[in-house]
């Protein structure tokens, strides 16, 4: 601060004010943030009483989440920011801006502690959550007498007739509402690069203000005198923006639509001002007006995705365009700008879209070039005449309309589910930063090659990146050394065997069906890894904590060469299992039935025994019907995989069993597991207990970790960090990852807020 205030004083320069001005809004405003997320202990950890008004609401088949403000304890102390809570298994609808009274279980947002995951803390920062949990007795206190909230109700019941696929691709459209997508769609979408089309952002905003906009000047150029007499161009641009502004506020202003808006806004500006309308001016006017209004958006990988793809449109826009006279050549003109435009947004963004979400979307261009048009000329202005009449309270026309929009989204569908099957359609790249700022510096470069008109020399650079992109980066790493790896993937179970050239992934937890489990958190610390591919993927037993997400994981990688399963009933007729068989047969791999005795070996010379369930074997306990792997590695370290079993197991297995160098506690550490003569013959130099961090079932119990201590095991706990052991070293090493720097948020709190002067 001192040295730009000299610099001002030294050179008074006008930006340096700026400057100064800037750096102090953006850090009041962010330190308002942080304190709008502080919380008091007595908010965390156990079950309260709470008041509240519902902000907004999610509904999912798993789960209701709802976002509340004003949250209050009987004492009426009062939270700074946001809470949001997962009501599970209630019949019980919700509308935004009701009023309840809970009882509510709150932690603060955590992120899982692996190399690879979703920054639940920094989202929640964004967001102004201050507060996650649970909530249940949920009585609600005052009906919602918001206009909006209900006409949103209305909308979502006019549609109620349609498919669940066109549903949930209206609701989001209109509504911004995607939890209702069936996920083989939304996965179509993000592997073809067309998820844009989800989003309420720069597309449908400026379609929307584009149909006022003529509308508009059509009416106000019926009669002469207006034209003569009015700024017929301006109020059609406001008219413009106020129908985009309306579009925005049915489905609630989500933060793509407020970038969008703002950037309209800002192009108004300029032209009402009679300032110089060069399109990068109105883009760095839009995202000044952003950052003012919400500084912490500079963090946000939307933001920065949509930026890049205007820029660059604006850089390669920048040849002299041909004029075309004949209708003929105006329709090929048309469809040559659809190709570059969605050619050269996809290619702006791929860096990004690769290290970020880990997709090549090989056939983005043939996904938007058939899909835009078809959003933009008939599903979204059928959808949105439809929205409009559910306001003016004819809801059968409007159900009409939706339908008749459907029919275009079936279409539509259709085509990504075509590309979704074709070759190279759902591949999966390794989460390189380095590949993707090399990718980067290359459109850079060719852009600028592109500005001094030397286009066979910008292909040419273009083509020959993009080709040594996509071999790196598709380019699976082969393990050479010998790990193992047990993530933190909540209350549940994964964990990564990697040997030389071969990799087992066992079990991965979840609930079926949702998008976000422990599928796709193993699934992105594989990707990060390098591990696109899966040489086996092992699932102990048939229960959502250890399979779940098996599903979401297949979806998130290349394939899977082989599945490991026991042979059971209860495997057997698991409805989830005989999905996933299916799936992995259909894309050349097979199922491997495992029964006890069953031994082989890999040709590193590591051996796998099955000790247990013997074929078709029965228990009205699944947990009991778990498939206990011991291996043997080639370097004479003993592996032992014993899922869930329980102490009815564990002593029929204690004449086999041998003594143990690493091993994962029974049944996360339950008090069911890990008897005493179980722990005292196995004898375990490292015992990992897989357990959610403060889970309420308290696992792993106090007396089960005593029995391995009393053993002398070294004892970890994945609620605590990921735990990584390397075989190839001499002795073995064990290493618990954390999160070695707090987050922005935590240092801000802790100089802002706990400093003692």
């Amino acid at each position: 601060m001192v040295l730009v205030s000299l610099c001002f004083w030294r050179w008074r320069k006008t930006w340096l004010l700026f400057l100064l001005v800037g750096l102090l809004y953006g850090l009041i405003t962010f330190a308002w943030l942080v304190w709008q997320v502080q919380v008091p202990p007595n908010w965390l950890d156990k079950k309260i009483t709470i008041s509240a008004q519902i902000q907004s609401v999610k509904q999912t088949p798993q789960y209701t989440k709802l976002r509340l403000d004003h949250v209050q304890q009987p004492s009426g102390e009062l939270l700074h920011g946001l809470a949001d809570v997962f009501v599970y298994q209630s019949k019980q609808q919700f509308l935004a801006g009701q009023s309840m009274k809970a009882t509510a279980k709150f932690h603060m947002p955590r992120n899982k502690q692996n190399p690879a995951t979703f920054d639940t803390e920094g989202y929640a920062f964004l967001e102004h959550v201050a507060l996650v949990g649970s909530a249940s007795n949920i009585t609600i206190t005052q009906a919602s007498d918001a206009w909006l909230a209900k006409q949103r109700q209305h909308i979502f019941a006019a549609m109620d007739s349609l498919p669940a696929a066109q549903k949930g691709i209206l609701a989001a459209l209109l509504l911004a509402d995607r939890s209702d997508i069936p996920l083989p769609i939304d996965d179509a979408f993000a592997a073809s690069g067309a998820t844009h089309l989800l989003a309420i952002s720069g597309l449908h905003m400026g379609l929307v203000a584009g149909w006022g906009f003529f509308l508009s000047w059509w009416l106000l150029t019926r009669r002469e005198d207006w034209i003569i007499h009015l700024p017929v161009r301006g109020l059609s641009l406001v008219a413009g923006l106020l129908l985009a502004c309306a579009y925005a506020t049915l489905a609630g202003w989500p933060i793509p639509a407020q970038r969008a808006f703002l950037m309209l806004l800002a192009a108004v500006l300029a032209w009402w001002l009679r300032r110089k309308q060069w399109p990068l001016n109105t883009m760095l006017a839009a995202l000044l007006l952003i950052v003012l209004l919400d500084p912490t958006s500079v963090l946000s990988v939307s933001l920065w995705l949509s930026f890049v793809a205007t820029s660059a449109l604006l850089i390669w826009a920048s040849a002299p365009a041909t004029p075309s006279e004949s209708k003929a050549d105006q329709i090929r003109s048309w469809f040559k700008a659809l190709l570059l435009v969605s050619l050269i947004a996809a290619l702006a963004t791929l860096p990004m879209i690769a290290y970020v979400f880990g997709r090549l979307p090989v056939w983005s261009l043939f996904a938007n070039v058939v899909l835009v048009p078809i959003y933009a000329l008939w599903v979204l202005p059928l959808a949105l005449l439809g929205e409009w009449l559910v306001v003016l309270g004819l809801r059968d026309w409007a159900t009409m309309l939706f339908e008749v929009s459907g029919w275009g989204l079936q279409m539509s569908n259709q085509w990504l589910l075509t590309l979704y099957d074709w070759p190279w359609g759902r591949l999966w790249l390794q989460s390189s930063l380095m590949l993707s700022v090399f990718l980067a510096l290359a459109l850079l470069v060719s852009g600028w090659l592109w500005i001094k008109q030397k286009q066979k020399t910008t292909l040419l650079t273009l083509s020959m990146s993009l080709v040594m992109f996509v071999g790196l980066s598709t380019q699976a790493a082969q393990p050479s050394i010998a790990s193992f790896a047990v993530w933190d993937v909540g209350q549940g179970a994964s964990s990564l065997l990697r040997l030389p050239n071969f990799s087992l992934l066992v079990d991965t937890p979840g609930k079926d069906g949702s998008k976000f489990n422990g599928g796709s958190e193993a699934a992105a610390n594989l990707r990060a890894l390098g591990a696109l591919q899966l040489h086996a993927l092992l699932l102990s037993h048939a229960q959502s904590d250890h399979a779940g997400g098996a599903e979401r994981l297949y979806a998130s990688l290349n394939g899977v060469d082989e599945l490991w399963l026991a042979d059971v009933p209860a495997n057997r007729n698991y409805v989830s299992f005989q999905r996933l068989s299916e799936k992995v047969i259909q894309d050349g791999g097979s199922v491997r039935w495992l029964k006890q005795g069953d031994v082989w070996s890999l040709t590193d010379g590591s051996q796998f025994e099955v000790l247990w369930p013997p074929k078709d074997y029965k228990n009205k306990n699944d947990n009991n019907t778990s498939l206990v792997l011991l291996v043997r590695l080639i370097s004479g370290e003993r592996l032992l995989l014993a899922g869930d079993i329980e102490a009815e197991v564990e002593k029929v297995l204690l004449p086999s069993l041998p003594k143990v160098d690493v091993m994962l506690m029974p049944h996360h550490g339950s008090k069911t597991s890990s008897t005493s003569p179980f722990v005292e013959k196995l004898q375990p130099k490292i015992v990992i207990a897989q357990a959610g961090y403060a889970n309420h079932f308290g696992f792993p119990k106090v007396e089960v970790v005593q029995r391995y201590a009393a053993a002398g095991s070294t004892i970890f706990n994945t609620s605590n960090g990921a735990v990584f052991i390397d075989f190839s070293a001499q002795p073995m090493t064990a290493t618990q990852y954390r999160l070695l720097s707090a987050t922005k948020r935590q240092q801000i709190n802790h100089y802002l807020f706990k400093t003692k002067l």
